[in-house]
């Protein structure tokens, strides 16, 4: 552990800093009245009605502009994790998280300075690219920068850092809501994040396996010994195994992408898509972005469900920390597992209590609007040590050298198109489903929990360039993998010797004509 690796962590953590103030200043934002007056007026009519005027408390903000205006941030971001693989690949992690947090910046300014919902709109899709490419890239360039044994520890601090963001947005918007231009401000200030990441960058180094990767072994050494706190000579071993990972990627006759989706990487593939989609999948972007709106509902009022938020924001950080210091030692799975149930539990709880406690004016008791914050605390706990920091842990360490830039872009796309469909369709299901829309949730959760017990294999303490054979040894993936080589394999000889079959013949006839000796024709076969 060296001073210099803990600087590079941390600018690298900036990434889900980055991320995580937008997740916590959009739904509060919504919810400020100036806002509302400004570019959604007929919501702010909605919200302003009283209880008593036929309006459902659940419908007062179903409105698909509103929806899109949180959730169109997360479609953008998927072109931008994509091309965010593509920079990873060219010009290495560095550059990568410059650019995100570049397009980051421009959007956070012209967000702050809108006049009318395009603005907004473009500003947020800004904003998407950003997020896409440093989602991206936060997650494999602390995995690749940190040693084996606290690899998880490091990468934690991607969703510790997202943590934080989202707290530091939940506030800024309760301290600028009674302020005309509180939404501007609370927008803007997304940018500092952005330029901190930025400027971070020039402190830290590319990360050895990027440079191995793109031809530059004797850079790679250096800055391993450097991260490492050693001489050359100690980290030769490390390097060595980083390099035959980068010849095998060099030597496969495919690109990232064609290879990912290859059979002998199925199980990777699955995994791939199933972690991030169930890390949205366990609700939690339903809380929030829209916690301010759901505890309005309830009867709280804009100003204390913005300071509920705030509560829910500052558990997320703590909880989080504990995730921090087990994950290398009670391990991934464990968190997965433990908090699926957990949150499933909290989900019954959830409806019970607004199912049974809401009365006909719209308004929960005081006891038992606690007794849901509680409820929803302990929601958000389990997602703080579980699916938050875990899914994208694990999808960071899955694959080998020359597909993991194309496996952790695939993972934050698949990440950000459930986010943007919960974005974009959570207040009009709470409309329809009213107190029970949170069973649609718990049923996800079960399904989670078994699937991660029975198929995930545990990770921890693991070096990302063995992460493959722990897949050999799985008790269904074993099988699967022993199939999908021997199909393989039979792919490529067929691909060879289709090839040559196809491969164009040159017949040279000698002088004499076509009675001449038959060895004065001779064919040759030139390789494709």
């Amino acid at each position: 552990m060296t001073p210099y690796v803990l600087v590079a962590c941390f600018v690298g953590a900036c990434t889900g800093l980055v991320f995580g103030y937008d997740i916590g200043v959009a739904g509060g934002v919504v919810a400020m009245p100036e806002f509302q007056k400004t570019f959604f007026p007929a919501v702010y009519e909605a919200t302003t009605q009283p209880r008593d005027a036929g309006h459902s408390p659940f419908c007062k903000y179903d409105d698909p502009v509103i929806s899109l205006f949180v959730s169109v941030l997360f479609l953008a971001g998927i072109p931008g994790a994509f091309l965010g693989s593509w920079t990873n690949a060219w010009y290495g992690r560095r550059p990568t998280m410059i650019f995100g947090g570049a397009c980051f910046f421009g959007g956070a300014v012209l967000m702050s300075a809108a006049v009318h919902v395009a603005m907004l709109v473009v500003g947020r899709i800004l904003l998407g690219v950003g997020v896409g490419m440093c989602v991206q890239c936060g997650p494999l360039f602390l995995s690749e920068l940190a040693p084996a044994h606290l690899r998880g520890m490091f990468n934690v601090q991607f969703q510790l850092f997202i943590t934080l963001g989202i707290l530091s947005g939940q506030v800024v918007n309760y301290l600028t809501q009674h302020s005309v231009i509180g939404w501007r401000l609370s927008l803007g200030i997304a940018a500092a994040p952005a330029l901190l990441l930025m400027l971070g960058c020039i402190l830290v180094p590319e990360t050895p396996n990027s440079l191995v990767e793109r031809g530059h072994e004797d850079k790679a050494r250096a800055v391993l010994a450097k991260i490492r706190g050693t001489d050359a000579a100690a980290v030769e071993p490390e390097l060595e195994d980083i390099a035959d990972a980068a010849r095998m990627a060099r030597a496969t006759a495919r690109g990232a992408w064609p290879t990912l989706f290859r059979r002998r990487y199925l199980p990777q593939l699955v995994m791939t898509i199933a972690l991030p989609l169930f890390n949205q999948f366990d609700g939690i972007n339903s809380i929030m972005f829209y916690a301010p709106q759901l505890f309005d509902a309830m009867g709280q009022g804009a100003s204390q469900a913005l300071l509920t938020h705030v509560i829910i924001g500052a558990v997320n950080v703590g909880t989080t920390l504990v995730a921090v210091f087990t994950v290398d030692s009670l391990g991934r799975k464990f968190w997965l597992v433990e908090a699926s149930f957990q949150m499933l539990l909290a989900e019954i709880a959830m409806t019970s209590v607004v199912a049974t406690q809401m009365g006909a004016d719209g308004k929960l008791p005081p006891a038992a609007t606690i007794g849901l914050l509680v409820v929803v605390c302990v929601f958000i706990a389990g997602h703080a040590w579980g699916w938050g920091p875990m899914a994208w842990l694990v999808v960071s360490e899955l694959h080998p050298l020359h597909t993991r830039a194309a496996g952790t872009a695939l993972g934050t796309m698949v990440n950000f198109f459930m986010t943007f469909i919960i974005g974009q369709f959570w207040l009009s299901l709470m409309c329809a489903c009213k107190a029970y829309v949170f069973l649609f949730f718990a049923g996800w959760l079960l399904f989670m929990g078994v699937f991660t017990l029975l198929f995930l294999p545990e990770t921890k303490g693991v070096p990302i360039e063995g992460v493959e054979e722990l897949f050999k040894k799985h008790w269904f993936w074993g099988k699967v993998m022993k199939r999908t080589y021997a199909l393989d394999s039979e792919a490529e000889a067929r691909d060879d010797l289709a090839t040559r079959d196809a491969s164009p013949v040159r017949v040279t006839v000698a002088p004499g004509g076509g009675k001449a000796k038959g060895a004065a024709a001779r064919h040759e076969l030139r390789d494709a």
